[in-house]
């Protein structure tokens, strides 16, 4: 067995000889198992309750939902709610007494009335067929195409076709004659069946006549059409049997051996799976048959069984393949049970345990350890039967029970006695693992390993008793705890798992090793161990569903199985993948009561309580007894619900959302309706939409027909919705509608330009006026600078030039004395030579400062004049002037600073230095201003002397300035002095312009 699970359940004492007579005697009583009504969910929808009465006809609409011929006209019913259906564009149907529909692949509708002629329904309205138009009086009880699509009617007037416009007799060619018909049918193969002037006929395809069979039938019968291509006739004299076939008519011998004469029916239908259903002449209800066992099994089902009237007429079945049988009191529906319960006579059921043996088969055994094979094709067999297979099988059966452990081999039985356990024992989990092989969990400490005939512990485990005991496909073994925890053994390694480890599923229910990956159930969850070593739990939409977990299983088609305090839940690998790895809610499909659940899982057996046999059937062990489903048949439907596109309400408004919808201007909360027409479960119709140019993504909706929005804005958007029936078959294509919103005026595009162009206007105006606020602010600090200048040259020429001129003329008159001794006049001559040469740059500079001349614009030749100036003889440094690129205009102030930075660089060159040469570069760059001063000198001392402030000033100048200034400096090795400024801080206008790539000038 692939896993075990239990719960801990009331010490109790059994009496075993009276549960073994007990047995005995259901097993006597048991009959054969078989399908009947009881297997199907029958829903009733009674007048009172919405539900029309006089249901005649059934047919199913494109959309997927059903339309109704009733006494009180059109209905249609989208398995929530019945709506009358009136024609459009204001006309109105002839009678409200409608018998018989009949719709065209087209969506074409075609009505028939009780004495009212027939109507024809399509997208461009209503037209009427009256006599006038060849319809006879009385009624049209079938209306029918044959092979070449020409459309028949079966009238009591008589048989008639359509020729486009009016409805035609039959002619003299086609054999039959203008006779009372009462029934039409067309088989695969195209071939009409008609039923007319009390015989059958048969139009082949491609044939201009009708062809009579010798088959007298009772007037008022009908046809059915069985999947192996025969026909069935309902004749309300003789019951209902087959009558023929592709090949005609049936021997007489061969329709008499099947003929069921004691259903006298009105109508009758196949299902898909081959059965037939019926409706019973006068009163009676409806009648199930299953053709394929012998005898024929009939089952029927009254008002006393639920049915919504004792009087039924009409029988259908729709593409999800639920049989609908209306009825003059209501609408009912049948629905058969995807689980079906193991039903057995008497007050309970005394099968609870499932084994499952090495070789896939699946068994069952209740208090008294007597053993029944679980086969499919057992299923139809009778207690004994099931009985004796179990005792015949050559696989080993493990029995266990709180009183008594046993094991039957090739038929023999033997009893196993733990040592130190008397009975009752507190069995929790048993696991075989072979012929002579298994794992024990008995009341709270004792973990036992039986093999070849003795019992071990295994000191490697602690005392205490597992809840859950499964094996692995590599010999791993896997024991749960009732503290949420669970220990591995792989290669005689036990690993414990924790908490810590994330495992926090509450008292652990099942385990299951299943591939590679790890299952733990507990009475809080399910959790899965990742690639990560961590557990993680499954999270899903449906509240408690994982809760309760005692069986797990994977079938052939790779869909896992999980038996619940909810019921039995399906989840398909690649949604489980899904859901693993981006942490989401897994979509499962649920089987529940409606789906034939006997209960919910048990919770106190010491076995898993799903297994799945080898036969592809699933057996689940509930508390209300055993059930199966048959895993093969269990596949996705494929009619996935069509969704459509209601009203969309907006303010107080509401109306149909039609594609280009405009919506006012100034909307912003949107009401939109959506659905789907599934007949099976509604309720767990599934959907999601989106809103493209709002949403992302798919909004997930959950079973909401509704979407909300808000805050939108002007534009255009489209609304899609999909939909998804009960197993998860979404729909292949989304229903879409595209609207537009009006913007307000403040929204439109012209509005927006202009809001642009104001803006950009009262930026440029700010630019502007904080442009002159500027401009305003710089005169101001020149004008402020200028009067500060001429004060200060106001305060030389008055002071220190005066009083130097003083001094002079003082000289002068000493050097003129008489007593002046010859050499000191040579010496105050030269003095005051120095003195002149001095208040004359003096001079000079007081004059710049008054007259702001651009003395400094050629930086070159001003440098070249301070070196004039300094360089006193031939023992003076060379001088070399390189300037690169055109001389540019520049501002006044800053060309000062930088020439006072020069000039100090200069003169430090000259009078500290000892320099052999000194070279200036001056660059008129795109970038801005480059002055590059280098000598060979000495280079600058390790630590400059006290009082010299040359180097400091020319630091504050450039950063006054904005300037990059750099200084190299190594003993012996010279001194450079590097300085540039941006353009913008420099040139008084910009020097962009066209140049070949390379010839700007600019130096680095």
């Amino acid at each position: 067995m692939p896993a075990a699970c239990s719960a801990p359940a009331p010490a109790r004492t059994r009496r075993h000889l009276a549960g073994r007579a007990l047995w005995w005697l259901l097993l006597a009583a048991w009959p054969a198992l078989g399908a009947n009504l009881s297997a199907y969910e029958h829903t009733a929808w009674v007048v009172g309750q919405g539900a029309p009465g006089d249901v005649w006809d059934i047919g199913q609409d494109t959309d997927g939902s059903l339309l109704l011929a009733t006494g009180n006209g059109l209905y249609r019913f989208d398995g929530r709610q019945f709506e009358r259906r009136e024609p459009p564009n204001g006309s109105t149907f002839p009678s409200s007494n409608m018998t018989t529909l009949a719709l065209d692949p087209d969506g074409t509708l075609w009505i028939a009335y009780y004495n009212a002629g027939i109507s024809r329904l399509d997208r461009h309205g209503l037209t009427h067929y009256a006599q006038a138009q060849g319809v006879p009086p009385g009624l049209v009880p079938r209306i029918e195409r044959d092979g070449s699509g020409r459309l028949w009617a079966a009238a009591d007037g008589g048989l008639r076709w359509f020729d486009g416009q009016r409805w035609q007799r039959p002619t003299a060619a086609m054999g039959i004659g203008d006779v009372p018909a009462q029934w039409l049918l067309r088989d695969a193969a195209g071939t009409l069946w008609v039923i007319a002037a009390g015989r059958l006929w048969r139009l082949p395809a491609g044939a201009t006549g009708f062809e009579p069979l010798a088959l007298t039938v009772a007037p008022f019968s009908s046809l059915a059409l069985r999947a192996d291509g025969r026909l069935w006739l309902a004749d309300r004299q003789r019951g209902v049997m087959p009558v023929a076939d592709a090949h005609g008519l049936l021997p007489a011998a061969q329709r008499e051996a099947q003929r069921l004469p004691g259903l006298l029916a009105k109508r009758i239908r196949f299902s898909r799976d081959g059965r037939l259903w019926g409706s019973l002449v006068g009163n009676g209800g409806i009648f199930h048959v299953d053709l394929d066992r012998s005898p024929a099994q009939v089952e029927y089902f009254d008002a006393a069984q639920g049915l919504a009237s004792t009087t039924a007429v009409p029988v259908a079945e729709d593409r999800e393949g639920n049989v609908w049988v209306g009825t003059n009191l209501g609408l009912n529906r049948f629905r058969q049970h995807p689980v079906h319960a193991l039903a057995l006579p008497g007050p309970a059921d005394p099968l609870r345990t499932l084994y499952q043996a090495p070789d896939g088969q699946v068994f069952a055994y209740g208090q008294d350890l007597q053993p029944m094979a679980l086969r499919r094709d057992l299923l139809q067999a009778g207690a004994t039967a099931l009985h004796g297979a179990a005792l015949a099988s050559s696989q080993p059966l493990w029995l266990a029970d709180w009183e008594a452990l046993a094991v039957i081999d090739a038929g023999q039985r033997r009893a196993l006695d733990p040592p130190g356990l008397p009975a009752p024992r507190e069995l929790r989990a048993v696991l075989p693992l072979g012929r002579d092989e298994a794992w024990f969990c008995f009341g709270n400490a004792d973990v036992l390993h039986y093999r070849h005939g003795r019992w071990r512990t295994d000191p490697a485990l602690p005392a205490q008793a597992c809840t859950t005991a499964a094996g692995g496909p590599a010999g791993e073994l896997l024991l749960g705890y009732p503290d949420g925890s669970v220990r591995l053994r792989r290669q005689q390694q036990w690993r414990h798992y924790t908490r810590a480890d994330g495992l926090a599923v509450g008292p652990v229910t099942a385990t299951s090793m299943i591939g590679a990956r790890l299952w733990v159930g507990g009475e809080n969850g399910l959790a899965v161990l990742g690639s990560d070593g961590r557990f993680h739990a499954l999270q899903s939409d449906t509240p408690g569903v994982f809760e309760g977990i005692t069986g797990i299983v994977r079938d052939r088609a790779g869909r896992y199985w999980l038996n619940g305090s909810r019921g039995l839940a399906r989840i398909d690998a690649a949604g489980l993948e899904q859901a693993l790895r981006q942490a989401t809610p897994v979509q499962l499909r649920l089987f529940d009561t409606a789906d034939g659940m006997p209960g919910i899982a048990a919770q106190t057996t010491p076995v898993p309580s799903a297994v799945l046999a080898a036969d592809g059937l699933l057996w689940l062990s509930t508390n209300q007894g055993l059930a199966w489903l048959d895993t093969q048949a269990a596949q996705r439907s494929a009619a996935a619900p069509l969704p459509r596109i209601g009203n969309i309400a907006h303010g107080r408004q509401q109306q149909p959302l039609r594609d280009g919808l405009l919506l006012p201007a100034g909307t912003t909360q949107l009401q939109i309706d959506y659905m789907a027409v599934s007949l099976t479960r509604p309720e767990r119709t599934r959907y999601r939409y989106r809103l493209s140019g709002l949403d992302e993504r798919w909004q997930d909706a959950g079973t909401l027909t509704r979407a909300f929005y808000t805050n939108l804005g002007p534009g255009n958007y489209r609304f899609e919705v999909m939909a998804a029936n009960q197993d998860g078959a979404w729909s292949s294509s989304a229903a879409q509608r595209s609207f537009r919103i009006a913007p307000m005026w403040y929204q439109t595009l012209w509005f927006n330009a202009a809001c642009v162009l104001l803006l950009l206007g009262l930026i440029l105006l700010a630019m502007r006026l904080r442009s002159r606020r500027l401009t305003q602010l710089v005169r101001a600090r020149l004008q402020e600078r200028h009067a500060e200048r001429e004060r200060i040259a106001r305060e030389l020429h008055d002071t220190l030039l005066q009083g130097t001129q003083g001094l002079i003329l003082r000289l002068h008159a000493v050097s003129q004395a008489s007593h002046t001794p010859p050499p000191v006049r040579a010496a105050l001559e030269a003095a005051m030579q120095q003195a002149e040469h001095a208040l004359a740059e003096a001079r000079e500079r007081v004059g710049a400062l008054r007259e702001d001349r651009d003395g400094y614009q050629d930086l070159g030749a001003a440098l070249v004049q301070v070196y004039g100036e300094r360089a006193s003889d031939a023992s003076s440094p060379a001088l070399r002037l390189n300037v690169e690129g055109a001389p540019v205009p520049l501002r006044r102030d800053a060309a000062e600073e930088v020439y006072l930075i020069g000039r100090e660089a200069v003169l430090n060159a000259l009078q500290h230095a000892a320099a052999g040469a000194i070279e200036i570069e001056i660059g008129y760059g795109l970038r801005g201003l480059r002055l590059h001063i280098r000598d060979d000198g000495n280079g600058l001392p390790a630590v400059l002397p006290d009082g010299h402030w040359g180097l400091v000033g020319m630091r504050e100048r450039a950063e006054r300035l904005g300037a990059r200034l750099r200084l190299w400096s190594r003993p012996g090795l010279g001194t450079e002095v590097e300085l540039f400024l941006p353009r913008h801080r420099i040139y008084r206008r910009s020097t962009r312009r066209w140049r070949w790539p390379g010839s700007s000038g600019e130096s680095a």
